[in-house]
C-alpha cells in the first residue's frame, strides 16, 4: 500500500485505534473548520462551537479503542457535531424557559409596534397554556410568578408539601415550555 493509503479517514481509524495521536492530529486538521462552520451556521456562538468541536475529537480520543464506525469517519463526524448541536439547543430553551417567565414585563420593551405585538401574542399564549393547566397546577404556578410567593409560602396557604408546590411548578413549567418553547426562542433571539 502506497503512503497516500496512510492518510485516507479509513488508515488513520486503524492508526488511531492502535494509539497513534499523529492520526488523530490529522483528523482534527482536515475537519476541525468544516465542522466548526457546520456547528456556528446553526448555534451562532463561535466559543461554544469551538468547544463542540474539541469536546467530539476529544471523545473520538477518549473513545478510540472502542470505536465502531459504520459509514465514513466524516459522516460519523457530522452527525455527532448535530447531536451537540440539538442538545445546546435544548438546553438554552431549558434555560430559557425558566428565566425567560420571570419579570416578563419588566425584560421586554416596547420600542417598536412588532416588539409590542410580539409581547402581547407572548402574553395571551402562556395566558392559554396557564389556562390548561390543571386547577391546583394553575394555582400553583399563579401563586408562584403572579403573586410572587415562595414554595413556603403557597404550601403553608395551600396546606400542601413543598415537594407538591415544586412539582406543580416543574409541570406547570414544563407544560409552557412545550406549547410556547419556540416562540420563546425566536423572542429571546430578538430581544436578548
Amino acid at each position: 500500500m502506497g503512503p497516500l493509503f496512510l492518510h485516507t479517514d479509513k488508515a488513520l481509524l486503524h492508526r488511531l485505534q492502535n494509539n497513534d495521536e499523529s492520526a488523530l492530529t490529522e483528523l482534527y486538521e482536515k475537519y476541525w473548520n468544516p465542522v466548526y462552520l457546520y456547528t456556528y451556521n446553526v448555534l451562532r456562538d463561535k466559543e461554544i462551537c469551538k468547544d463542540i468541536v474539541q469536546d467530539l475529537f476529544m471523545d473520538i480520543w477518549n473513545r478510540r479503542e472502542k470505536l465502531n464506525i459504520t459509514s465514513t469517519f466524516k459522516a460519523y463526524l457530522f452527525s455527532s457535531a448535530r447531536y451537540q448541536i440539538f442538545a445546546q439547543i435544548r438546553q438554552k430553551e431549558k434555560n430559557l424557559g425558566n428565566h425567560l417567565f420571570e419579570n416578563l414585563d419588566q425584560r421586554l420593551h416596547h420600542s417598536s409596534p412588532e416588539s409590542e405585538y410580539l409581547y402581547q401574542e407572548l402574553v395571551q399564549r402562556i395566558g392559554a397554556t396557564v389556562e390548561r393547566l390543571p386547577k391546583k397546577c394553575r394555582e400553583v404556578y399563579t401563586l408562584s410568578r403572579e403573586e410572587q410567593l415562595s414554595h413556603a409560602e403557597i404550601s403553608q396557604f395551600l396546606d400542601i408539601s413543598t415537594k407538591t408546590v415544586e412539582n406543580h411548578i416543574s409541570k406547570a413549567l414544563k407544560a409552557l415550555r412545550s406549547s410556547v418553547g419556540s416562540y420563546l426562542f425566536f423572542i429571546w433571539f430578538l430581544f436578548f
